[in-house]
């Protein structure tokens, strides 16, 4: 499978493109130009450039999100606040979007967090503190202007409503909304809070909703890769954790 991943240096998207390699799996990779890499030699050397692509731009230049895609036959977006703007998020995925209607790529894997979209009603206390509180920090001044936008949570949902339904909802970005000529293979994938962790496949990925759970990066990443793999149910949105309560 030939795979283009947005989500720059996030830790979902960089364990994706490790699992996706491993497997045996072609990886194109979008990274912005300031972004740093570890291992420099992923641009150069030859045993990794047979299997990996990295194209890097700015991420309002919609050529580079289509030769990001060109030749795929599938897209995983997993973005996270530290390296993505939060406010970003659903601004690059109409542009992934719209990319992928260039290229003739329809199936798309999304990832966001248990407490987005549907899953609001079923968000444990804990984990709504923890994904809004920058908004409280943005309002006493704490947090720098640029990251001036509503919680985590919101962003993840509007991002969620671009893959749906297309919509930029007002406020997120002007100008509309992607056009459906070419039908959206779409799976959302929710993980509930992120901790530090190897993967070790016990997760559990229901599309009931839940309460609570955890579950490592890798864990998230070989989900994501199962999920193409496996061709995971299309137009549905799954939480995975390794234990949550089920509603």
């Amino acid at each position: 499978m030939r795979i283009a991943v947005f989500g720059g240096l996030g830790t979902v998207a960089s364990e994706f493109i490790v699992h996706a390699m491993a497997a045996g799996h072609f990886v194109s990779w979008f990274l912005r130009d300031q972004d740093q890499l570890a291992d420099e030699d992923l641009e150069t050397n030859p045993q990794y450039t047979s299997v990996l692509r990295i194209v890097r731009g700015a991420t309002s230049d919609i050529g580079k999100y289509r030769e990001t895609l060109r030749g795929t036959t599938a897209a995983i977006v997993a973005f996270d606040a530290q390296h993505t703007p939060a406010h970003h998020w659903a601004y690059q995925q109409k542009m992934v979007q719209l990319a992928m209607q260039h290229e003739n790529v329809s199936r798309l894997l999304v990832v966001t967090s248990h407490g987005a979209g549907s899953s609001r009603r079923h968000l444990d206390w804990s984990t709504w503190t923890r994904l809004n509180i920058n908004q409280a920090k943005y309002l006493l001044g704490l947090a720098p202007a640029h990251n001036a936008c509503w919680s985590l949570l919101a962003q993840y949902t509007a991002q969620e409503q671009v893959v749906v339904n297309g919509e930029i909802p007002q406020g997120i970005l002007e100008g509309g909304s992607v056009s459906t000529e070419r039908d959206l293979e779409w799976t959302i994938l929710r993980p509930g809070v992120l901790v530090d962790g190897p993967a070790t496949g016990t997760y559990l990925a229901s599309e009931e909703h839940v309460f609570g759970g955890y579950i490592s990066p890798a864990d998230v990443a070989d989900c994501a890769l199962k999920a193409l793999e496996d061709e995971m149910d299309v137009g549905k949105c799954f939480s995975i954790a390794y234990s949550a309560r089920v509603a």
